[in-house]
């Protein structure tokens, strides 16, 4: 029986190194025989895998009360917004809460759900700012 192969795209991201940093670049792929990215990603995965899930939370939560407090100075976005921004920071307060109470299941579920709303929230920003912006392009023509 023949199965048939798929092609998986790799997804790419670009990191842009300051030219006095190229030849540690080209030393750590020369000396560890990896490619940059992998050994990148090796480095990320050993980084975030050390941070604690307390402080993940609190970050999350610091991270959506300052881009909330940052899009109140914007007056050209829409309540809404702000109502979307309120609920992912109400669900990482409970997320958080929750951690420190050891339900440690229920706090999965509120950081999911913080992190679901603060995306919508970050999402519905940038889509209002680009219609912003064409709309402002249209009355100006």
């Amino acid at each position: 029986m023949r199965v048939p192969y798929t092609y998986k795209m790799m997804p790419n991201k670009t990191i842009y190194v300051k030219d006095s940093d190229l030849p540690l670049f080209e030393q750590a792929q020369e000396l560890l025989g990896e490619s940059v990215s992998s050994l990148f990603a090796e480095f990320l995965k050993e980084r975030v895998g050390k941070i604690a899930p307390e402080e993940r939370m609190a970050e999350l939560l610091n991270q959506i009360s300052r881009r909330r407090a940052a899009l109140k100075k914007e007056h050209n976005l829409p309540q809404f917004i702000d109502g979307v921004y309120a609920e992912a920071e109400a669900y990482a307060k409970r997320a958080l809460k929750s951690l420190r109470a050891n339900e440690v299941h229920k706090a999965k579920a509120l950081y999911y759900a913080a992190n679901a709303y603060h995306a919508w929230a970050e999402r519905d920003a940038k889509d209002v700012r680009e219609l912003v912006a064409k709309i402002t392009q249209m009355l100006g023509a």
